[in-house]
This record gives C-alpha cells, structure tokens and sequence, in this order.
C-alpha cells in the first residue's frame, strides 16, 4: 500500500513539472529547412522566422510575411494554438519574440520574398537603418499587425 502511495504521489510531481513548457526557437539549418509557404529554402537565416505550436510543433518560414501569410491562409494551426512566434534581427541574427520586435518597411527594402519589412532588436537600430536607406517606417507589434500585405491588395 505504502509503494502505491509513494508512485502516486510521484506522479502528481511530475504531472505539476509538465505544466511549465517552454517554448524556444530551433535553429535553421539552410541546408534542409524550407519556408512551410514558398518552399524555398531558408538560405537566409536573418530573416527567418519561426511559429511554435502549443502543442511543440514548429513552422519555419523564409520571410516574416511568409509567417503572417501561413496564419493568415493555412487554417492547419489556429491563432489560438500559437504558442510563440519568433523573428531574428536581420543583423545579428539573434532570435526575438515577434512582440518584442521593431521593424524598418519600405517595398523596396530588400527582404527574401520582397515583403520590405527587416527586423531589429531595438528601435534605435531599425531608425538608424531607416536613416542610412534614406527611406522607411518604422513598426512596432501594434503597427506590424496593421501592415497591408500584397496578397491581400
């Protein structure tokens, strides 16, 4: 009875440790990553993207529009199912959230599926981008939901 007990118990600690995933990007490996959208491969690692299912599946796109256009279009995972999404400053590679993101848009900013939009950690870094192109709008979250993208005009 006491054995029984014991394993209970176990098993409720263990169920209270699985309550706490943790959602982190997963690396690209150009040689075999592919845009779940255009099935190009992910040649460009700055500028990839990433969304994680809640359920730990991930998604891995060439371009944020990419990323937006699979929400948006693909009805396989619902928004509500999104665990986090993940962007990389186009400088230094560096994985963010994409709530934490700034970005520079222009359509003639250069970007794998020609969207314009190159993201930064910080503010500062995407206005001094927009500074040295000579042209831009910088986006904050709020302002990237609120993009017009091609394939919806």
């Amino acid at each position: 009875m006491r054995k029984i007990l014991v394993y209970f118990i176990g098993i409720i600690i263990l169920s209270g440790c699985a309550g706490t995933q943790s959602f982190e990007p997963v690396e690209i490996n150009p040689e075999i990553d592919v845009c779940e959208i255009c099935n190009m491969s992910i040649a460009h690692e700055n500028y990839a993207t990433e969304i994680i299912s809640s359920e730990g599946d991930v998604f891995k796109f060439d371009d944020i529009g990419c990323m937006v256009e699979f929400l948006e279009k693909d009805k396989s995972l619902a928004k509500d199912k999104v665990a986090k999404q993940f962007v990389r400053d186009s400088e230094t590679g560096e994985w963010l959230e994409l709530k934490d993101a700034f970005h520079a848009f222009h359509p003639e900013f250069w970007t794998p599926m020609a969207n314009g939009i190159v993201t930064f950690k910080d503010q500062e870094r995407a206005e001094s981008y927009m500074k040295e192109q000579g042209k831009g709008e910088l986006y904050n979250y709020e302002r990237f939901l609120k993009h017009q993208w091609s394939w919806k005009q």
